[in-house]
C-alpha cells in the first residue's frame, strides 16, 4: 500500500490518514515509512463492540480495506453510519472463495457494503461478484504488487552495497525469500550442493518473519557456516559476525558464507545483490509470497509448487519461462542450472530479462487504484 499512501499525502494535504495493522511487522513498517505523516493504531478485533468504540473514536470519512481483509462487523457498522468502505488490491484465491461460500449468507451481505472494489485479476473480480459484491462496485485494475518504484531500488541497493564493502558480492549470490519453518532445511541443503561447485558462494538467507533468527542461527547446519547478519551493516547497531566474536562494526568478507537478513524493509534493496532468487512460502502450503522484487531485478527465479496467494503473476511467469517450479527434491538441479559450474549463462540471463520485462509491462497499477479510492474521498 506504500505507493497508494504517498499518492494520497501527496493530492490530499488536508486529510488526516490513519493506518491500522494486525501485526507488529505491519507496525514496524508504518513506523519506518510514514512516522509523523500518518496516524496509527491496531485494528479492532472484528466484534460489535469493538467495532463501535472504533469508529466512534476516530469518526472515519472513507475506510479502505486491503486484499483479503474482508470483516463483516466493520463492514456493517461502517454502513450503518454512511462511511463509504472500499476494497482495494482485492484478491480471492478459489480456495478462499470456498471457505466464503459456505457461509454464503453472511458474505453476500458484508460484501454487499463495499462501495467499490480494485480487483488484481478478472478471476478475483469474477470471484467477488458471485460472493455478493455489486456488480458495477467491482472493477479490474491490476496488483499493487507489481508497484515498484526501479530508481529508489537502485539508490536503495547502492547504499546496500557501500555498507557491505567493495567486492563482497563478487561471487554467486543466491537469496532465499521470505522463508518459513520447513524450508530453511531444504535450502540450506541445497546451498551445500552450490558450494561444493562453488565454493565461494554466497547464501542470503531472509526468513519472512525475522524474530525467527535466533532459531535459525541455532540449526546445525547454519552453524557449519560462517554467518553474519544484516543488523550488523546497520549504522548503531551491533549484531554477531561468525561465532562468538560479539558485536562490531564489519565488512561482508569472501570468507562469509550465509547473510542472514535480520531487518524490515531492506530486501527489495538487497534482491539487487542476487544472482538467483528462491520466493519462499512455497515448498510450504503457505501459498508462496510477491516474486516481482525479483522481477524487477531481471534474476531467475525459482519457487516451489504452493503459489495460489499469486496464483495469476506465477502463471504468468511460469508461462513466459521466466521462473522454475520447484519442489524441495529439485531444488537443488534448479540451483545449480542458474548457479553451478556448468550453467547456461545466456539462458540464466534471457529468463532473468523475461522476468523483468514482465514485470514492467505491468506498470500503471498505482494509477488505477488511485482513480477507485480517489472517487470516494470526502
Amino acid at each position: 500500500m506504500a505507493p497508494l499512501l504517498e499518492l494520497l499525502l501527496a493530492d490530499r494535504p488536508d486529510l488526516t490518514v490513519l493506518v491500522t495493522s494486525t501485526t507488529p511487522t505491519g507496525a514496524e513498517q508504518v513506523e519506518q515509512k510514514f512516522a509523523g505523516r500518518v496516524e496509527w493504531c491496531w485494528a479492532p478485533f472484528d466484534t460489535p463492540g469493538a467495532v463501535r468504540r472504533f469508529l466512534t473514536h476516530w469518526h472515519p470519512r472513507v475506510g479502505a480495506l486491503v486484499e483479503t481483509e474482508i470483516w463483516p462487523n466493520l463492514l456493517t457498522h461502517a454502513a450503518a453510519r454512511g462511511v463509504p468502505m472500499i476494497l482495494l488490491n482485492a484478491r480471492l484465491s478459489e480456495r478462499s472463495a470456498s471457505g466464503y461460500g459456505r457461509v454464503a449468507g453472511l458474505t453476500r451481505q458484508t460484501l454487499s457494503h463495499l462501495a467499490a472494489v480494485a480487483a488484481q485479476t478478472e478471476s478475483d473480480a469474477s470471484r467477488l461478484r458471485a460472493l455478493g459484491a455489486a456488480e458495477e462496485a467491482v472493477i479490474v485494475t491490476g496488483s499493487l504488487k507489481f508497484a515498484l518504484d526501479r530508481s529508489a531500488l537502485r539508490q536503495a541497493n547502492q547504499q546496500e552495497r557501500l555498507q557491505f564493502g567493495a567486492g563482497a558480492f563478487d561471487r554467486p549470490v543466491w537469496l532465499a525469500a521470505s522463508t518459513h519453518p520447513g524450508e530453511e532445511e531444504p535450502v540450506l541443503e541445497v546451498f551445500a550442493q552450490l558450494k561444493a561447485e562453488q565454493p565461494n558462494a554466497l547464501l542470503m538467507l531472509a526468513p519472512r518473519h525475522p524474530d525467527r533468527v535466533p532459531g535459525i542461527l541455532g540449526m546445525p547446519a547454519v552453524r557449519q557456516y560462517q554467518v553474519v547478519c544484516h543488523s550488523a551493516f546497520q549504522p548503531g547497531v551491533g549484531a554477531t559476525h561468525g561465532e562468538g566474536e560479539g558485536a562490531a562494526s564489519i565488512s561482508l568478507t569472501l570468507e562469509d558464507d550465509v547473510l542472514v537478513i535480520d531487518t524490515l524493509g531492506r530486501l527489495g534493496a538487497l534482491t539487487g545483490c542476487a544472482d538467483a532468487v528462491f520466493v519462499g512460502g512455497s515448498l510450504i502450503p503457505h501459498g508462496g509470497h510477491n516474486p516481482l522484487e525479483a522481477a524487477a531485478w531481471c534474476l531467475p527465479i525459482l519457487s516451489g509448487p504452493h503459489t495460489f496467494n499469486f496464483a495469476s503473476i506465477y502463471r504468468d511467469l511460469f508461462e513466459a519461462n521466466a521462473a522454475v517450479e520447484v519442489e524441495a527434491n529439485t531444488l537443488g538441479t534448479a540451483l545449480l542450472d542458474c548457479l553451478g559450474q556448468q550453467a547456461d549463462t545466456e539462458e540464466v540471463a534471457a529468463m532473468g530479462e523475461r522476468a523483468g520485462a514482465y514485470q514492467l509491462a505491468q506498470e500503471g497499477v498505482v494509477e488505477r487504484q488511485w482513480a477507485v479510492l480517489a472517487a470516494h474521498l470526502p
